[in-house]
């Protein structure tokens, strides 16, 4: 026992403290080079965590049918971007009715650039923000120039021209240009052949796990520029500032050419 508590120093105890007081040995390099691996490989764990439990705990809205998400060989997630190719011809002609009651038609928009958005009033999600966007382009462009909004929803069945009139009244839509689209009889058959066949956008219900009050429809998050022939130009995605300010420079673009008519 009296060896066990024994104050005395042994000749390793020496060895020992001759070592921590000269250079590194290799012991001491073995066990920082390992500590440093250690941090790392936390590191990298708990940031990969964080992004899989943001991704895991996202409502399900799509950014739209530009992008598909696999695994790559190590089993990381992986974003390949697709190219978006509209139609030279323009989107298809369609016939929708606006929350006024009257029935808009694709000729009914032409000769003016337009944005069109897609919504629903019962939306939980980044619906708010999507309309909030297009707020901002009536604030910045109505004054002076002949540009149009669109906003068609995605979920007709609920949204009729009665709970779209409320919706637009909270954005302070301009009854005139920024038009809010649906079918009357409730039907999917006219909106989402248009978005996925026209606009190639992705729009679906939500199913399963995935549906839940407020999240039951599944559809982008992009708002895309029509030209005055009806010509898609391309999609920004409305909740990335980065990306909104880029469309604002192609509207300014646009409208420019509109009015110089060029």
């Amino acid at each position: 026992m009296s060896d066990s508590f024994s104050t005395d120093e042994s000749p390793l105890s020496d060895a020992v403290r001759s070592q921590a007081s000269g250079p590194p040995s290799a012991l001491r390099w073995f066990f920082v080079i390992n500590g440093l691996s250690c941090c790392v490989l936390i590191g990298a764990w708990v940031a990969f965590g964080m992004r899989g439990g943001d991704s895991s705990d996202s409502k399900p809205f799509a950014s739209g049918a530009d992008t598909i998400e696999e695994d790559d060989n190590n089993g990381r997630p992986k974003v390949l971007k697709i190219e978006m190719k509209w139609s030279e011809a323009g989107i298809a002609d369609f016939e929708l009715t606006e929350r006024s009651g009257r029935v808009v038609h694709k000729s009914d928009l032409e000769g003016h650039p337009w944005v069109v958005s897609f919504i629903f009033t019962n939306c939980a999600g980044p619906c708010a923000k999507v309309s909030a966007a297009m707020r901002r382009l009536q604030d910045e462009f109505f004054k002076d120039t002949d540009l149009r909004l669109v906003t068609i929803t995605v979920d007709p069945e609920r949204d009729q021209p009665m709970e779209l009139s409320k919706y637009a009244a909270g954005y302070e839509a301009d009854s005139e240009r920024w038009l809010f689209l649906t079918d009357p009889t409730g039907q999917k058959d006219k909106i989402y052949p248009m978005i996925n066949g026209s606009f190639l956008m992705r729009v679906e219900e939500a199913t399963g796990a995935m549906r839940e009050p407020g999240y039951e429809f599944i559809h982008t998050n992009n708002v895309l520029l029509v030209d005055e022939h009806g010509v898609v130009q391309g999609k920004w995605l409305s909740t990335d500032e980065a990306e909104f300010s880029q469309l604002r420079r192609e509207l300014k673009k646009r409208l420019k050419k509109v009015q110089n008519g060029s």
